[in-house]
């Protein structure tokens, strides 16, 4: 182990191996910097039956907490049980566990609008289209305009429909096709009630049959957003030889990541043909609500501070992991209902490190090593560089020498006990207080040692670098 290795191995208060670090090289190009990351890019995504609990209110001092942590941020309400939440402007919010329908009112919305302003989030507000009762989606999105309209990014209607026969909510044979009119005569109502709203949409699961190509292209001009989903690892692969199978090996792939971008690339070229914005509203590392052992540990958190790059940089306006609150899973928090907390997860993690580093001009970088390592880099309002880097290998340690033009800057670390870990993960030294508040602890300085800057980095590890 290199002696520098040894002494930033020491510094974090890790247990390494003996093995060598491997070299890599950065080059950063500063004088070229390309577009800017919107400052909501950040979200998070919610069953919407999620109204029916205690979560949603102004009161809520610790869930808003670990929202403000993460800056100004977009908070979907959707999921499939949005099919399946009812609108009763007088009722309380309800949930009959027979049948699974949610009922919801103006109190719920009261409470929900309470929240974001608190937390100075946005809402992607998802409302019921396979119920076929638009007047009702109309007098929910009337009502929320009406308490919170300066917190509506957009109304999203219905969700996955290229998923419904799936669900039971539609016959067989329900296609695009079939859909496009139907969802057409329910935004006329929407659009009555509410002139000008904002809408977004198609909301469509991942598929090879270019729904979400032909639906925006079907609804150009009545969508602002259009909406798509996205897990990178399907939790119904049983063969642990397809790529598709949810093991920690195939989520730290680059052939993962090239494949999901990809499918965002797809999306994003067919929104903007249509006059739209793209989204990717809900994603996350493995379908069917995550996988025990992947999705829940530290692995999940490089795969994702590497993902939310990857798509700011192909120009998405943002993404939203989805949130079931259950432990287990891959939500970035969960309710732990025995003992009436909230538990940040190690995805948690990863916002808070992209929160940091994921703001201002993407620059472009470049990455030579033998090791699983990317970099990205930003070019902030303040003038400094940002550059984030993952190591995704979980063998090898790399020693990343930094070519920017610049001396001197600090270095923020994203680590966890080990890669498979779900507790005892930090950011910047730090944790989650029990009361949801975040603040940096540790922070190292660096110098340039002749043309370059250089960061060790262990194996299974990230860190952000910020350059003055």
């Amino acid at each position: 182990m290199s002696a520098l290795f040894r002494s930033i191995a020491l510094f974090c208060g890790l247990t390494l191996t003996a093995a060598e670090s491997v070299p890599a090289t950065i080059v950063v190009e500063v004088s070229k910097p390309g577009h800017t990351i919107p400052a909501d890019f950040l979200g998070i995504s919610y069953e919407k039956n999620a109204l029916v609990e205690p979560h949603f209110k102004p009161t809520n001092s610790v869930l808003i907490h670990l929202h403000r942590n993460l800056g100004v941020g977009t908070l979907r309400l959707g999921g499939n049980k949005v099919e399946l939440t009812r609108w009763q402007p007088e009722a309380p919010a309800s949930l009959d566990k027979a049948t699974g329908l949610a009922v919801i009112g103006r109190t719920t919305l009261d409470d929900l609008y309470g929240f974001l302003k608190a937390t100075d989030w946005k809402c992607l507000h998802g409302i019921n289209l396979a119920g076929n009762q638009p007047e009702a989606s109309a007098d929910e999105a009337a009502y929320a305009l009406k308490i919170g309209a300066a917190s509506v990014l957009a109304f999203e209607v219905g969700n996955e429909p290229n998923l419904y026969t799936n669900h039971d909510l539609r016959k067989k044979g329900y296609d695009c096709p079939t859909y496009l009119p139907e969802a057409t005569a329910a935004i006329k109502v929407i659009r009555g009630r509410n002139p000008g709203i904002l809408l977004a949409g198609p909301a469509t699961a991942r598929r090879t049959d270019h729904w979400f190509e032909d639906a925006v292209a079907g609804l150009k001009g009545q969508l602002t957003i259009g909406t798509s989903h996205l897990y990178a690892l399907s939790g119904g692969s049983t063969n642990p030889k397809s790529a598709n199978f949810p093991s920690i090996d195939n989520l730290l792939l680059p052939a993962t990541m090239a494949k999901d971008v990809a499918m965002v690339d797809e999306h994003l070229a067919a929104a903007k043909a249509a006059g739209m914005r793209y989204r990717l509203a809900e994603c996350n590392s493995v379908s069917n609500g995550g996988r025990t052992g992947v999705s829940d540990t530290f692995v999940s958190a490089l795969w994702a501070t590497d993902f939310l790059f990857a798509v700011a940089e192909h120009g998405a306006d943002g993404i939203n992991f989805h949130c079931n609150l259950k432990p287990g899973s891959y939500s970035p928090i969960s309710w732990s209902k025995t003992e009436s907390r909230y538990v940040v997860h190690p995805l948690y993690y990863a916002m808070l490190a992209f929160k940091e580093a994921g703001h201002g001009k993407i620059l472009p970088i470049s990455v030579k090593s033998s090791a699983n390592l990317t970099a990205h880099a930003t070019l902030g309002a303040d003038g400094k560089v940002r550059i984030f880097l993952t190591n995704k290998d979980l063998t090898k340690a790399v020693i990343a020498h930094l070519a920017t033009g610049r001396t001197k800057g600090s270095v923020m670390r994203l680590l966890a006990p080990a890669a498979d870990a779900k507790s005892g993960i930090t950011f910047a030294g730090s944790a989650t207080g029990a009361d949801g508040k975040w603040a940096a602890k540790t922070t190292e300085t660096i110098t340039a040692s002749g043309a370059d800057l250089t960061v060790a980095l262990p194996a299974g590890s990230a860190a952000v670098v910020t350059l003055d």
